[in-house]
């Protein structure tokens, strides 16, 4: 049996473990530069906050109604995801984190798997503070059917297969996990406006519509196991960091530092994955909805002689890129950089003859990473990276990170 375990509300979830007066009032969590509603309360949602809602054109409503607004801090939800894993993990050893505030499990047969989904409920709430909702099914698409119905279930958890054909009649056509508004558009136009009709529809003319994949997802809604649990995520290819200015930018030395640090998160992200890249392309661009001022986008590529991972390395390639494409007159809104054709770094085939300053630079790296391992992000960086950071995104209304920064942490003190 496979389990679907979805934290609800998630960002908002995260807010109130904290700050438990938050619980029964409305509240939102902002995107980046606390632009639009990415996270809503049950009670936000009954207010007519829709998701991706613009906080400009939702700012009365909430003033009025004494709504909650934070800014996202991932650093927190980041933490907090990796405790819940770290809770469901006491349960089974086969988890697939699907996303920041998913993971499938592979709960055994041996035991009734709705109770056990029932505990792990229990145990998640008491263990992080975090609400869960927990779908059962033989397949991965019937278990993600059925935390859809699970989360308007009292008891939070539900088993579906197959054979519940009025549970899967119940669910929207668009609702379908791998469907969504543009593909259930076409299947609404033959007939096919839910999941049970889609399970049923032809074999034939569901591939002819929505090719293997669509196939895929109505052969898992009749109990057919196409997708399996993907324990070890399969490395990525590309790796992709950028970011919106929290303000209009024209200066080269600020896009320059914001590039710097997005270079500096993306090695990261490949030295996680042990992987080297290939190649670099960073690329600046305007904003294309302030149509009264002047336009522009660019952006460069430059190839490594050897594959590497080295960010000194890649923040100079970077900059090198934006210093070309740069140009004056413009008010720049985002900045960013993409590593490509990433290798496993076991495979690199080593230098005859390498460079003098490479131990140095590895020696240099591996400090700055203990240094930031034991004292937070913020404690040692590159120059490049800048201090002031004018450039950062908006976060006016960003609550403590709790579990990750020590001078963050709430503190509590009795008057005698």
């Amino acid at each position: 049996m496979i389990a679907l375990a979805d934290c609800n509300n998630f960002y908002v979830s995260c807010e109130r473990v904290f700050r438990p007066f938050l619980d029964n009032k409305p509240v939102i969590v902002l995107s980046n530069n606390d632009g639009c509603a990415i996270a809503r309360s049950n009670e936000a949602k009954s207010l007519g906050i829709g998701m991706g809602s613009p906080y400009h054109q939702i700012r009365g409503l909430c003033q009025k109604n004494n709504v909650r607004v934070y800014s996202s801090n991932y650093e927190l939800y980041g933490d907090m995801s990796r405790r819940v894993v770290s809770a469901l993990g006491q349960f089974t050893s086969q988890i697939e984190v699907y996303s920041i505030d998913e993971s499938f499990l592979y709960l055994s047969e041996t035991k009734d798997p709705l109770e056990i989904a029932k505990t792990m409920r229990t145990k998640v709430l008491q263990w992080t503070g975090i609400p869960i909702s927990v779908g059962l099914g033989p397949t991965k698409t019937l278990a993600k059917l059925a935390n859809r119905l699970a989360k308007k279930n009292r008891s939070g958890c539900l088993t579906v297969s197959q054979d519940d054909y009025e549970l899967i009649a119940s669910v929207e056509i668009e609702d379908v996990w791998g469907v969504g508004r543009r593909l259930g558009h076409k299947l609404r136009g033959v007939g096919v406006s839910n999941a049970l009709n889609l399970m049923r529809a032809s074999s034939k003319a569901v591939r002819k519509l929505g090719g293997v994949v669509l196939e895929r997802t109505q052969k898992e809604l009749q109990g057919w196991q196409c997708l399996e649990l993907e324990q070890c995520p399969q490395p990525k290819k590309n790796v992709c960091c950028s970011r919106a200015f929290g303000q209009p930018i024209t200066s080269l030395n600020q896009i320059e530092e914001a590039v710097a640090n997005h270079s500096f998160r993306g090695v990261q992200k490949i030295r996680k994955q042990q992987s080297l890249a290939c190649g670099l392309q960073a690329f600046i661009k305007t904003n294309p909805f302030r149509v009264n001022t002047p336009q522009y986008s660019n952006a460069g590529y430059i190839g490594f002689d050897e594959p590497t991972d080295e960010p000194m390395q890649i923040i100079s390639t970077a900059k090198n890129i934006i210093q070309s494409i740069y140009r004056k007159g413009y008010q720049y809104h985002k900045a960013g950089i993409m590593l490509l054709n990433l290798q496993p770094k076991a495979l690199q085939q080593g230098l005859l003859f390498p460079p003098k300053q490479q131990s140095k630079r590895k020696q240099l790296l591996e400090a700055i990473e203990e240094i930031r391992s034991a004292y937070g992000p913020e404690s040692a960086f590159l120059a490049a990276q800048g201090i002031q950071r004018k450039w950062e995104m908006k976060r006016n209304y960003r609550s403590p990170r709790y579990t990750t920064n020590w001078q963050e942490i709430p503190s509590a003190s009795t008057k005698i």
